[in-house]
C-alpha cells in the first residue's frame, strides 16, 4: 500500500511539473527556450505600437486614419488567412508607411506542434504578404506570444526576429479606459505595446475591435504628451545598440 502512494505521489508531482512546463512556453516574456525580443533600445524616447491579428475590414482601415491624423507609423503582424481575405487593406498599410510582420496563418496555439507544422505557418503567411506588397517580413510573433520546440529553428533558417511585446493594453479584455491605462502606466523608452486589429484568423463578421479603435487615440496623444514618439519596430531597430532582451 505504501509503494502505491509513492507511485500516487510521484505521478502527481510529474503531471504538476509537465504542466508548469506547458505553461512556461506560453509566458510571452520569458527567456529560457530561446530569445524574445521584448523592447528596443532605450536610448532616446522612441516607442513602438504595434497590432496583432489583422488586417480585419472595418477596424485595421480606422486605425490607420487615427495613426494618418496623427502622422504615427506602427507595425501591423498579420495572420495569413487574413491578408487572403483583405488583400488591398494590407496594400494600405504598406503604402503608408508601417512595417508588416509574420503572425502566423491561422493563429493556432503552438502547443504539442510539430517543426513543420511551424514552417508551414510562417511560409504561407510570408508567401501571402509577398504576393501583395513584394517584400518578405523580416519579424515575426507567435500567436499568444506563446512557443514550443521547434519554432525557433524554423526561424532562425528563415532570418526571422521574434518580437514580442513590453505593455499591452489588454484589449481583449478590458473596456476603453482600462485599455488607455493599462496601455501607457509603464512605458519607457524601447517600450513595445501590444494592441489588435483583428481577432485571431476570424472573419470582420466575428470580430468586435470597437474599443480599441475608441482607446487608441487617447493613447497616442497620452503617450506623445509624456514626451514618447512612435516609431516603426523597423525604425526602432534600425539604429539599436542592443534590444532588451530580459
Amino acid at each position: 500500500m505504501k509503494d502505491i502512494w509513492i507511485m500516487l505521489i510521484c505521478a502527481i508531482c510529474l503531471i504538476n511539473l509537465f504542466g508548469w512546463y506547458v505553461y512556461a512556453w506560453s509566458i510571452p516574456t520569458l527567456q529560457w527556450f530561446g530569445p524574445a525580443i521584448l523592447r528596443g533600445p532605450g536610448n532616446g524616447n522612441r516607442i513602438a505600437l504595434t497590432f496583432d491579428d489583422g488586417p480585419c475590414a472595418g477596424y485595421t482601415e480606422q486605425i490607420l486614419d487615427i495613426l494618418r491624423s496623427r502622422d504615427v507609423k506602427a507595425t501591423f503582424f498579420v495572420c495569413g488567412q487574413n491578408v487572403e481575405r483583405s488583400p488591398e487593406i494590407l496594400r494600405r498599410v504598406q503604402a503608408e508607411g508601417h512595417t508588416i510582420g509574420n503572425h502566423g496563418y491561422s493563429h493556432p496555439f503552438p502547443f504539442f506542434r510539430s517543426r513543420a507544422f511551424f514552417a508551414r505557418q510562417i511560409d504561407l503567411t510570408r508567401e501571402a504578404i509577398e504576393k501583395v506588397t513584394g517584400k518578405r517580413p523580416k519579424l515575426f510573433r507567435p500567436p499568444f506570444g506563446a512557443r514550443w520546440l521547434g519554432l525557433h529553428p524554423v526561424l532562425k533558417a528563415r532570418g526571422l526576429r521574434l518580437v514580442n511585446w513590453s505593455e499591452t493594453g489588454y484589449d481583449w479584455k478590458l473596456e476603453t479606459e482600462g485599455i488607455v491605462r493599462e496601455a501607457l502606466k509603464t512605458l519607457v523608452p524601447g517600450s513595445i505595446i501590444l494592441l489588435h486589429d483583428g481577432c485571431r484568423a476570424y472573419p470582420p463578421e466575428r470580430v468586435d475591435r470597437s474599443l480599441t479603435v475608441k482607446a487608441l487615440p487617447a493613447i497616442l496623444d497620452g503617450a506623445m504628451k509624456a514626451g514618447f514618439t512612435f516609431v516603426s519596430l523597423e525604425e526602432l531597430f534600425a539604429k539599436e545598440s542592443g534590444a532588451d532582451h530580459e
